[in-house]
């Protein structure tokens, strides 16, 4: 069930055929005065989407004027309480990580010398909750872990540095870090394999929802070859499932609808106000504007759905192998995490695949 009544949703789907290049004077009204409808009720879940989609698809015509900031500055929380909510409440980001730590903890405790590499270590929480879940293992056969963190933001290097070392500073074990400030798909593997210690048991890489940011196929397939030349253990590949890779406009306005369409029913179930629920909308609306606002040339959430992550994954001589574990969780508000897929876990909401967690091997 969609969030934007049938009739908006068939104008804007017509609309979708003629993007971005032959839109009429007469399609750009139209677009418009949906958009303007639906600021009319921001409060209203159904305006709300509807204004989303609107609000990027009119950036192809220089239409996102200064006033979009008043019609959401209501809605603004402050970034802690975002960050909260997104890791506490909304079950994507958190059945997903659980279920990659969960993976990852079991894996790395049984080496001495393990080398985790986090593809967008971004401030560093993931690996903070997986040293600290190291920590608690009583069969933890650790001497020194080596973290290899690759993020393109500086100031989030910064933080992560601060918040690994923090944690560190608790593990029964060495905990060494080693980071560069760069795009992964920018690293040579020459230059992948001096961030390595001379001498280690396991090399093991988390990349949760990091590489659908790399723009172009053959990047993609370089990245995942430097990684088999490195002769990892294992890629830990979390990413969400819908096609906006997709360059047919029409195509990826549908594949935009429905994925962000149920993580705004996800949010719509969670126990929070509905100002929070908002920014939290909001917070994803960032996403819609590149898929729908931004130039082919530009465009960096370029999601794959699972099977195109397959075919790379196999086109490059990974082979999936589902570890199996024990997890402490598999649902929450609403959303699962499915534990019987042949070949990797997923989350699930309203029977639909929301993300794919891999564990691929060579």
């Amino acid at each position: 069930m969609t969030l934007v009544c049938t009739n908006t949703l068939t104008e804007l789907s017509n609309l979708a055929y003629q993007m971005p290049y032959q839109m009429t004077e007469a399609n750009k009204e139209s677009l418009n005065a949906i958009h303007e409808e639906s600021v009319e009720d921001l409060d209203d879940p159904t305006s709300l989407f509807a204004y989303t989609l609107t609000k990027a698809m009119r950036k192809h015509f220089g239409q996102d004027a200064a006033q979009e900031h008043i019609y959401l500055q209501r809605f603004e929380i402050p970034q802690i309480r975002l960050f909260e909510l997104l890791i506490q409440q909304f079950p994507l980001a958190n059945l997903s990580q659980h279920c990659t730590n969960t993976l990852l903890i079991d894996a790395l405790s049984q080496h001495t010398h393990p080398v985790l590499m986090d593809i967008g270590i971004g401030t560093g929480f993931q690996v903070m909750n997986i040293i600290e879940g190291l920590t608690k293992r009583t069969d933890c056969q650790i001497q020194q872990l080596t973290i290899v963190g690759i993020e393109p933001f500086a100031d989030a290097v910064d933080t992560a540095r601060q918040n690994i070392n923090r944690v560190a500073q608790n593990a029964d074990f060495g905990v060494s870090l080693v980071t560069r400030v760069a795009f992964i798909e920018a690293l040579s593997l020459d230059e992948l394999r001096q961030m390595l210690p001379n001498q280690y048991d396991g090399l093991y890489v988390n990349a949760s929802f990091a590489l659908h940011h790399i723009q172009q196929h053959s990047q993609r397939k370089m990245v995942f070859e430097n990684l088999k030349a490195l002769q990892i253990n294992v890629l830990a590949l979390s990413e969400p499932n819908s096609d906006h890779y997709e360059p047919i406009y029409a195509r990826r306005f549908q594949n935009c609808v429905n994925h962000y369409g149920a993580l705004f029913r996800i949010i719509d179930t969670l126990a929070i106000s509905d100002t929070e629920k908002a920014a939290l909308k909001l917070f994803f609306s960032r996403e819609i504007d590149d898929v729908l606002g931004h130039s082919e040339e530009v465009r960096v959430e370029k999601h794959y759905a699972i099977e195109q992550w397959r075919e790379l994954l196999t086109e490059t001589g990974f082979v999936l192998q589902k570890r199996l574990a024990t997890f402490e969780y598999t649902q929450l508000n609403g959303t699962h995490l499915q534990t019987d897929l042949s070949d990797r876990y997923a989350t699930v909401f309203e029977n639909e695949e929301i993300t794919g967690l891999f564990w691929a091997v060579l």
